[in-house]
């Protein structure tokens, strides 16, 4: 079990180089390929609500079909620039046997949610920007909520290494569960792990000692704080737990309630999502 695949989406809104940096961290352990992909608007995703004359139509089309190249070409030579500035070898098919961080473009028409909920289902890891108020919440929650894919959250800063440290945000649930075993190469390869515990607040029906026997089992000693906080505050603790610790990468369950017919980030996951200045590692 390794790390071969990084799904980057991409926009033009200055957070790409940030969250490729924080990729290129991780793919120089595994040898990793990153998948880059930019979502290309449609007419119809820019078309006004009741714009339905021909027209109408006919002038949003021609529009839309312009900024969409403009953009495609803007944001395709940055990711070039990139590519020749931090030596990442830029392919256009996967190589068999292939050392060293390599990294292929690619465009979709779509919104950029639809796109990443599309071709995060062929990937190991997905890197998206940590949302900013409502922009790239969608981009998050389709990672998240609709890939079975871990989701790793990159706060607007320069990462230059992740995972040397880890935390488990640990209570026993199927979605943290799932994010340390989906991440085990991750975990594997880390200098340090340390579970984050709260069964005051979360119970203890498969305790922090249960994870540290299943890491044991795979060659990776850990130690286990036990946080003392009240259930409204466990965001907070996280979070404080990982500053005084140096942690580099977060680990936890990405949780969700339904909200008319969709799912929502809330909660805990929320306020880390916001919060964190260190990549987080959620999966639903």
């Amino acid at each position: 079990m390794t790390i071969r695949n990084i799904l980057v989406p991409v926009r033009g809104d200055g957070k790409g180089e940030q969250v490729l940096n924080a990729a290129v961290a991780l793919a120089k352990k595994f040898d990793a390929h990153i998948d880059v992909v930019h979502a290309r608007m449609g007419s119809k995703d820019m078309l006004a609500y009741g714009a339905t004359l021909a027209g109408v139509r006919d002038v949003v089309n021609d529009i839309a079909e312009t900024h969409a190249a403009e953009e495609e070409a803007r944001v395709k030579k940055l990711y070039e620039e990139y590519c020749d500035k931090m030596g990442v070898a830029n392919i256009a098919e996967p190589r068999s046997g292939m050392t060293g961080v390599s990294a292929s473009w690619r465009e979709e028409k779509g919104r950029q949610a639809a796109v990443v909920s599309r071709r995060g289902r062929l990937t190991d890891v997905i890197f998206v920007a940590r949302p900013d108020g409502q922009l790239g919440v969608n981009t998050f929650e389709a990672a998240l909520m609709e890939t079975g894919k871990p989701v790793v959250s990159i706060p607007p800063k320069d990462i230059s290494e992740i995972g040397k440290t880890i935390a488990i945000a640990w209570n026993g649930s199927p979605e943290v569960s799932a994010a340390v075993t989906t991440s085990r190469p991750i975990v594997e390869t880390a200098d340090k792990v340390i579970i984050l515990s709260a069964p005051e607040v979360h119970g203890d029906d498969l305790p922090a000692s249960d994870l540290a026997d299943y890491l044991r089992w795979h060659g990776q000693d850990s130690e286990t704080i036990v946080l003392k906080s009240n259930p409204h505050e466990i965001g907070q603790a996280l979070l404080k737990a990982c500053a005084d610790n140096g942690v580099d990468l977060l680990l936890m369950g990405g949780y969700a309630h339904a909200r008319r017919h969709d799912f929502k980030i809330g909660g805990v996951t929320q306020y880390v999502v916001e919060n964190a200045d260190i990549p987080v590692l959620f999966h639903h």
